[in-house]
């Protein structure tokens, strides 16, 4: 008996340490309550590729969004429209599209020796699309930008960590 409940005990310690080890593994980039509509807000950050392609993932209350930060040599003076769309490739095969919120409009930079445009994108989602993002993250993201379409291919272990940021997002 005394055997059994030392099994049991050590079974209920490592349970614990499992539910709490994943608690950990959520490190929102912001994660406050907003003080108006006392609702939680929470963004999770992922630099896909060096500091040139930022994707975030933002939940406030029940609402979802992917916002996209991408930066490109050269001066831009394109506007992403609103409904421009997003694509993202799951680890299923599936493709995922997302449409854009609001207007980005360009921001130039001198880096260096060389001129720099950054844009800032939101884009819609619905917690059905955070769901499949959770249950299997994405390895291609595919926008179109102007007169070019920028395709980024993101590598295995970030094609992960897309899906745990995701099931953090969805976490109450």
């Amino acid at each position: 008996m005394k055997h059994l409940l030392s099994i049991l005990f050590f079974a209920g310690v490592c349970t614990f340490g499992a539910i709490e080890s994943q608690a950990q593994n959520c490190k929102y980039l912001l994660d406050e309550t907003d003080p108006m509509t006392e609702e939680r807000v929470r963004r999770m950050k992922m630099t896909l590729e060096g500091r040139d392609f930022v994707v975030n993932y933002y939940r406030k209350g029940n609402a979802f969004r992917v916002e996209m930060e991408v930066a490109l040599i050269g001066e831009r003076n394109f506007i992403v429209e609103e409904g421009t769309i997003l694509n993202l490739k799951l680890g299923s095969g599936d493709i995922e599209s997302f449409a854009a919120a609001q207007r980005a409009t360009p921001v130039s930079y001198v880096a260096g020796t060389q001129v720099a445009t950054n844009y800032s994108a939101t884009f819609h989602c619905t917690e059905a699309q955070m769901t499949r993002l959770a249950e299997h993250g994405f390895s291609v993201a595919s926008i179109q930008l102007g007169d070019e379409t920028l395709t980024r291919v993101v590598k295995q272990k970030k094609a992960s960590q897309t899906q745990e940021n995701a099931s953090c997002i969805l976490n109450d």
